[in-house]
């Protein structure tokens, strides 16, 4: 997914950090910005808190950063990609083992509930998403491309229904999992657990009655 153009304010990079140094300190920059909002919260993260916590001048971070917009916008935005990566390889997956429905769902979920960070990226960044103009943009195309990617997917597992069918029941598949994840992300590690086995129950339950009862198997 490609980043903003910096005319924007919210672009990926001003300066793409090319040297070590430099992107070392990128790095520090982004991994401050994430201590910061895990601690502080968005409402009092400021370039100038997030330069200190660096341990940089606040000229570093606007070298490389238009602004905290930016930053915010650079982990989101790998989050996203980490998770489009996910459908792509399955879908890679999918065409050449031609799993069932079910396994190829299970498997997706799996991953995606895997991928590093992915606890505190539903903790502190789903927030910013909703909220930061930049992130919301971001975040509806992110939705768009993943219902479109299960709105396939069930087509290609023979579900019933036209276009417009099976993009809102994707739509709705989307809408249950990022809430049932962002809750448990919220919740002790116990507790977390029974909310992702009943997400994975009740999606599988919304999913199958787009199936005929002899469908659910690759076309």
């Amino acid at each position: 997914m490609r980043a903003m153009s910096d005319e924007t304010g919210t672009g990926f990079y001003r300066n793409l950090p090319r040297q070590k140094r430099s992107q070392e300190r990128v790095a520090r920059i982004v991994q401050a910005t994430k201590t910061l909002l895990e601690r502080d919260g968005l409402q009092r993260l400021t370039t100038n808190h997030i330069a200190r916590e660096a341990g940089v001048d606040i000229a570093s971070v606007y070298q490389y950063f238009s602004g905290k917009e930016a930053i915010l916008y650079t982990l989101a935005e790998t989050w996203i990609e980490q998770v489009q990566a996910v459908y792509a390889r399955h879908q890679a997956r999918i065409l050449e083992q031609r799993p069932s429905f079910v396994e190829s769902l299970r498997a997706i979920l799996a991953e995606v509930i895997a991928l590093p960070d992915n606890d505190w990226n539903w903790r502190h960044l789903a927030g910013p998403m909703m909220i930061v103009p930049a992130l919301i943009e971001l975040e509806a195309a992110h939705e768009t491309l993943t219902t479109q990617f299960w709105a396939a997917l069930l087509r290609f597992y023979g579900a019933s229904g036209d276009t417009d069918t099976l993009l809102a029941l994707a739509r709705m598949f989307y809408v249950q999992i990022d809430s049932a994840l962002t809750l448990a992300a919220r919740l002790p590690d116990a507790q977390a657990a029974h909310v992702r086995r009943w997400q994975r129950r009740q999606t599988i339950a919304l999913l199958r009655e787009a199936f005929p009862r002899r469908s659910r198997k690759p076309r």
